[in-house]
C-alpha cells in the first residue's frame, strides 16, 4: 500500500523558492525604506527646535545620527535594487544599454555601508580612479560584487587583527572594458583557500560567521551581469583580486 506523503516532505522547485522569497521580501523591505526615507525631515524637526547652544552642544550626536541614517538608506535602497534586479541586464546585453554611473561614488557607499559593520576594526580604503571616471553599468551589481570582497576582507583578511587597509583601483581597457583591482593588507590566502575560493560553501571559518557563499556570489555577478572575469592574484602579502569587465 502506498504511504501518504507527509506534507513537510514537498518542497518547490529552487526558481519558485527564490521568487516566493523575493515577493515576501519585498514588502518589509519597501516598508523600511519607506520609513528610512522620513527620518532626515525628521531630524531636521528636531534641530530647528533646539536654541544655538544646545545645537553646538549636541553637534557631533546629530551629525552620527546623520551618517547613520544615511547609511541605513543606502543599504536599503540596495536591498531594493537587488530584489528587483534578478532577471535584468543579463551578460548579453549591450553595456551601453545600462546607465552611466560614477564607479567611485558607487564603490564609497558600499564600501561605507561594509565598515561601519565591524566598528570595532580601523580599517582605512583608498580609492584610486581617474578623476571623473564613469562607466555604463549597474551600480547594484558593482556594488554586490565590491562589498562581498571588502566583507572577506573583515571578516578574514583582519582577522585577529585590529586595523587594516584596502586599495581599489580602476583603468579604462580598450573595447569599453574596465580593469578593477582590488587589494587588501591582510593574512592572505593559503594554497586550498587560493584553490577553493570560489567553491560554494568552502570557508575557513564554517560555524565563526562564514558562509562560503561570497566569493561565488562574485564569481557568478561577474560573469552573468557584467559579462566579464575575476582573477585570484598571489602577492607577497595580503590579497589581490581583479575584475575585468564591459563597460
Amino acid at each position: 500500500m502506498n504511504q501518504p506523503v507527509a506534507v513537510n516532505e514537498i518542497s518547490p522547485p529552487p526558481d519558485l523558492a527564490l521568487r516566493r522569497l523575493v515577493h515576501e521580501l519585498n514588502t518589509p523591505v519597501g516598508v523600511s525604506a519607506m520609513a528610512a526615507s522620513m527620518l532626515p525631515a525628521q531630524i531636521d524637526t528636531i534641530v530647528a527646535e533646539l536654541d544655538q547652544a544646545a545645537q553646538q552642544r549636541l553637534a557631533e550626536l546629530l551629525d552620527e545620527w546623520k551618517e547613520t541614517v544615511a547609511l541605513v538608506q543606502s543599504s536599503l535602497q540596495l536591498c531594493v535594487h537587488i530584489l528587483g534586479n534578478s532577471a535584468r541586464h543579463s551578460a548579453s546585453s549591450p553595456a551601453d544599454t545600462l546607465p552611466l554611473i560614477s564607479l567611485a561614488d558607487t564603490l564609497h557607499n558600499i564600501v561605507s555601508i561594509q565598515l561601519a559593520r565591524r566598528p570595532d576594526l580601523q580599517v582605512s580604503c583608498h580609492m584610486h580612479f581617474a578623476q571623473g571616471l564613469q562607466i555604463h553599468g549597474d551600480s547594484g551589481v558593482w556594488q554586490q560584487v565590491v562589498g562581498n570582497l571588502v566583507a572577506n576582507s573583515l571578516l578574514h583578511g583582519f582577522d585577529g587583527r585590529g586595523q587594516g587597509t584596502i586599495q581599489i583601483a580602476a583603468t579604462l581597457l580598450p573595447g569599453k572594458r574596465i580593469l578593477l583591482h582590488y587589494y587588501d593588507d591582510g593574512l592572505g590566502l593559503n594554497e586550498e583557500c587560493h584553490a577553493r575560493l570560489f567553491e560554494d560553501g568552502f570557508s575557513t571559518r564554517m560555524g565563526r560567521g562564514g558562509s562560503g557563499l561570497g566569493m561565488g556570489i562574485v564569481q557568478d555577478l561577474v560573469q552573468r551581469k557584467l559579462g566579464g572575469r575575476v582573477e585570484v592574484h598571489r602577492p607577497a602579502k595580503g590579497v589581490h583580486i581583479s575584475i575585468e569587465a564591459r563597460c
